[in-house]
């Protein structure tokens, strides 16, 4: 069996105090990480580098106000897994000398409008793939806020790719939820979607009459680092308006 390839971040947040702290040494430290994400950018991988830069931006952010660090040590399970706000942390930043702290100072001068300007350039390309998106609920979908079921996408040369989802709180008494997807099915597409799901299902095996939705997408991207990540949120979406929706149907029913 192929060994799962670890996810890793391109930069820790803390590489502003790694030695040397010194501006041109992180100038172009920051230049060598933006060459790497523009690369990725180039081929539409939006995942994980979204989350990344995400993370950065909110690090420097936190830098400027509070001086402190805003970090990370969650092990990520797939390229596109949540980064929720029970898996941030935070430490003040490290013991420098007087000359030290005069480069830091610089060093984040520099570098923060040019983080918050990549983030945006990110934050464009994660848009058009966004909004060139679509998703079809069936009838059961239109009719429910159900927090499993089922989503499927067929390519332009007949794949067919299937997941089945479920939504859980992140953590126990936590407001936050956490999408869990399990690819099915990936193939010709030689039969329905339903008889795909029944052969197929296995978190929700045997549990009758839940939704399936459609992905449709304009552009070809990238499965694993653009499309998925975007099915998953068009989804939750959704969900959460259907929920909210019923919720104030039911207070103006009562």
């Amino acid at each position: 069996m192929a060994r799962k390839k670890k996810i890793e971040f391109l930069m820790n947040t803390d590489w502003m105090f790694e030695k040397p702290i010194d501006r041109e040494h992180k100038e172009y430290k920051l230049l060598s990480y933006f060459q790497k994400m523009g690369d990725k950018l180039d081929k539409m991988e939006l995942y994980p580098g979204f989350i990344e830069l995400s993370l950065h931006l909110a690090n420097v952010q936190t830098l400027i106000k509070d001086k402190k660090i805003i970090y990370t040590d969650k092990k990520f399970s797939s390229v596109d897994d949540e980064l929720l706000v029970k898996d941030l942390k935070i430490r003040d930043v490290p013991e420098m000398t007087n000359e030290e702290y005069q480069e830091f100072a610089k060093i984040l001068t520099y570098s923060a409008p040019r983080m918050y300007e990549y983030f945006n350039i990110a934050k464009s390309v994660w848009t058009i793939v966004y909004d060139s998106v679509t998703m079809k609920p069936n009838k059961r979908a239109k009719e429910i806020s159900s927090d499993i079921g089922y989503f499927f996408f067929l390519d332009k040369s007949n794949l067919c790719y299937v997941w089945e989802f479920s939504v859980k709180p992140a953590s126990k008494n936590s407001p936050e939820s956490k999408t869990l997807v399990n690819l099915i099915y990936s193939g010709e597409k030689n039969t329905t979607i339903t008889k795909l799901i029944n052969q197929n299902s296995n978190w929700n095996k045997g549990k009758k009459s839940l939704p399936v939705f459609e992905m449709i997408s304009k552009g070809e991207f990238p499965i694993d680092e653009t499309l998925l990540p975007i099915f998953k949120r068009k989804l939750i979406s959704y969900i959460n308006f259907k929920k909210q929706t019923e919720f104030k149907n039911e207070e103006t029913i009562s």
